[in-house]
């Protein structure tokens, strides 16, 4: 289940796409032994009760073999112990939630695999990261700012984190911390008082629909600073997705005061590879739009440009209009690395020669280091749970850099 439509929607499609084109591509190279995976799919809105009133539909009544992405922390809030319960794997997790976490997964715990980074973790970094020097991959922060929602449990957990590592800090640091929390969806006060306190790198740590519109209203506010927020907003596609109120054209002039900044943990980057691959569809178009010269596109690994190449041309069959854009969303990108790990999985199965079930599902995971397409090695052995634990930065639009400030 998966929010397709409502807040959530602008994540929830491309992260759905991005599954279906993993799922494609190992159907087109022979599936499991002849079989192919199918992803069945309810809309749950972004509704906790709706997930879970689908997810008993899809272990009950579909008999789904597994669960792949496990869409928001508002359905892993509600679904988990049933899934243990009931012994149905649970391959990534498009949630931090922290009960997802396990050093040492016994018994039912073992059928559960995380991979993105948990949200107190996460939230640890990006106070580190806000005061580290620039020299060791941080802001540079003097004063801090920190603004949260108290309405979303992400938000609260990412916070638990951030809490957490401000206790840390030396008393000179703590007091240039300035936290402000949100229970609506206007964050005018929060914004004022953080720039009011002259803070000069400000802590988002709230998601989706919330975030743009925290974005949108320090920009109104001409609210010159540093912009840091967690891996889950680290798609810049969203800014020029026409469902929003923040369109391309407007881009430039709202964003002028600031330095936007998101952790990752995936990289797509390479100063060397030069990707020219004169059949590829996906090349043509990048080259047809100028963004690429005869020679070929440059800045991008090869591991990336596979996976945009899959993810383009099952966006085609979807939606011609989006499929360029499909194939460099990051939730798209998320959705094909929670499909390709969980074919992965698959794989190591059909090469073990065990049957086609649950528990040898587990014994497959468990059995060797699986590379997160474009991340780091994840291993599931000896109860290991604890999904990646290695971060990155992002510049999604540095205004400063453009001397637009």
């Amino acid at each position: 289940t998966a929010g397709t439509t409502g807040a959530l929607s602008a994540i929830g499609k491309p992260f759905n796409l991005g599954i279906e084109a993993a799922f494609a591509a190992y159907n087109a190279g022979g599936g499991f032994q002849g079989k192919s995976v199918k992803l069945k799919h309810y809309d749950d809105g972004g509704n906790a009760e709706n997930s879970l009133t689908y997810l008993d539909r899809l272990i009950y009544e579909d008999q789904v073999f597994a669960i792949v992405g496990n869409f928001g922390s508002y359905a892993v809030d509600v679904n988990l112990d049933e899934l243990k319960a009931e012994r149905v794997p649970m391959v990534y997790a498009a949630a931090g939630n922290d009960s997802l976490f396990n050093e040492n997964a016994q018994g039912d715990d073992r059928y559960i695999f995380p991979v993105q980074p948990l949200n107190t973790t996460e939230g640890k970094m990006l106070v580190l990261r806000a005061f580290a020097p620039a020299e060791r991959g941080g802001l540079g922060a003097q004063k801090l700012g920190v603004i949260y929602s108290t309405a979303d449990d992400a938000s609260k957990s990412i916070y638990k984190g951030i809490e957490a590592e401000v206790a840390n800090l030396p008393e000179a640091k703590k007091s240039n911390v300035h936290v402000q929390s949100v229970a609506s969806g206007d964050y005018s006060a929060a914004v004022d008082a953080l720039k009011e306190a002259g803070c000069d790198v400000v802590v988002v740590a709230v998601i989706g629909a919330d975030y743009l519109n925290c974005l949108s209203t320090m920009a109104s506010k001409a609210y010159y600073c540093k912009v840091l927020t967690t891996y889950n907003n680290a798609s810049a596609a969203v800014f020029n997705d026409s469902t929003t109120t923040i369109l391309k054209e407007q881009y430039l002039p709202i964003f002028s005061t600031m330095a936007i900044y998101a952790q990752s943990w995936l990289d797509i980057t390479s100063t060397t590879y030069l990707y020219n691959d004169a059949n590829s569809a996906l090349l043509a178009v990048y080259k047809l739009l100028g963004l690429a010269g005869e020679n070929g596109m440059a800045g991008f690994n090869a591991e990336y440009w596979a996976v945009a190449e899959d993810i383009y041309a099952y966006a085609l069959t979807v939606d011609a209009n989006t499929a360029f854009a499909m194939s460099y969303d990051s939730y798209a990108l998320a959705g094909y690395i929670a499909g390709n790990l969980f074919c992965q999985g698959l794989t190591t199965l059909d090469e073990s020669g065990m049957a086609l079930t649950r528990s040898n599902f587990v014994l497959a995971m468990e059995a060797k280091e699986y590379q997160i397409p474009m991340g780091d090695i994840i291993n599931y052995d000896q109860g290991v749970r604890t999904g990646v634990q290695s971060f990155g930065l992002t510049s999604i639009f540095d205004s400063y850099a453009y001397g637009l400030t």
